[in-house]
Parts: structure tokens; sequence; C-alpha cells
């Protein structure tokens, strides 16, 4: 006695949907999902000033942070002035992309960049740090990351064309 079956039975089906499924994950890697400068260079700097701030916390001791024209510095207040952190793998200079727009201000008033090593951001051994607006651009785009400080915290947020 045979039995005349139409259709497809469950493994052919599971066969199929792994099947779809892997074609599915190389077309998703196979995207573009890198990160724009500007929102990579924000979140690294983020961490950066949240590390500081620890740093200060944990070593008691009042460390700064200067944004320059081409670079951004860590410098810690040590012997009644400040120095640069030369020796620090994580909290070294570091440059800025040249692709990038920086705009600082503290206390809502806009910074001067100038040469100087007087910090803009300075970060207490109390956990407390200047109320600081930073903002990341990237030339020609209307996407912004914003850097501020709340509640002594660092926060990030994102603002697009649309939300204006």
């Amino acid at each position: 006695m045979k039995k005349n079956s139409q259709g497809f039975t469950l493994i052919e089906l599971l066969v199929v949907m792994v099947i779809v499924g892997i074609l599915f994950s190389f077309a998703a890697l196979s995207l573009n999902t890198r990160p724009s400068p500007a929102k990579l260079a924000a979140y690294q700097l983020q961490q950066l000033l949240k590390l500081a701030s620890d740093d200060a916390i944990l070593r008691g001791q009042i460390m700064g942070w200067h944004l320059a024209a081409t670079e951004h510095t860590f410098v810690r207040y040590k012997e009644q002035k400040w120095q640069l952190l030369k020796k620090d793998n994580l909290l070294r200079s570091n440059s800025i992309h040249s692709k990038l727009e920086y705009q600082l201000s503290i206390d809502n008033l806009p910074v001067t960049i100038n040469k100087s090593l007087e910090p803009q951001v300075i970060f207490m051994p109390d956990g407390t740090f200047s109320n600081f607006h930073l903002s990341i651009q990237l030339k020609g785009s209307e996407e912004v990351y914003t850097l501020y400080s709340e509640a002594n915290k660092i926060l990030l947020k994102f603002k697009s064309a649309d939300d204006y």
C-alpha cells in the first residue's frame, strides 16, 4: 500500500529555513555597518572622560582635560602646576580627526581653543567636574553628537537634521 503524499516534510522545510538564514546572515555582514567618525570619536571621548573622572577619585588628585585645535590632552594637577600625562597609555594625548568639528562650552559659555596646558574641563577628587557641553560633528553633516555633564555623569546624545 503506497501513500500518495503531497507537500514537504518537516525536515525539508527546516533545511530550507537554515539555508535561507545563512544567506541572510551573509547579506547582513556584507553591508557597511561601520559607525561614522563623529559617533566613534564621541563614544571614545565619553569613555576617556569617565576614566579621567575615576582616576581623579582613585588617586585623590585633580585631573583636567584640554581641547586644542588638533588634539585633546589630559593633565594632572601636581606640585602646584598642570602636568601633561605622557606615560599613561589610556589618558594620553589624542589627535583630532581632520574631518571633525568640535565645539566646547563651559557653563553655557563658548570656549576659545588655545595652546596652553590649562584644562577646560576639571575633574575633582570628590567626583564632581566642570559643567560642559561638547558637540562633535562631521564637517558637512547634519548629525551632531553631544557630550555633556549632568548630575556628575557624562552623557552622550545624538541629534540629526530631523530633530531641529
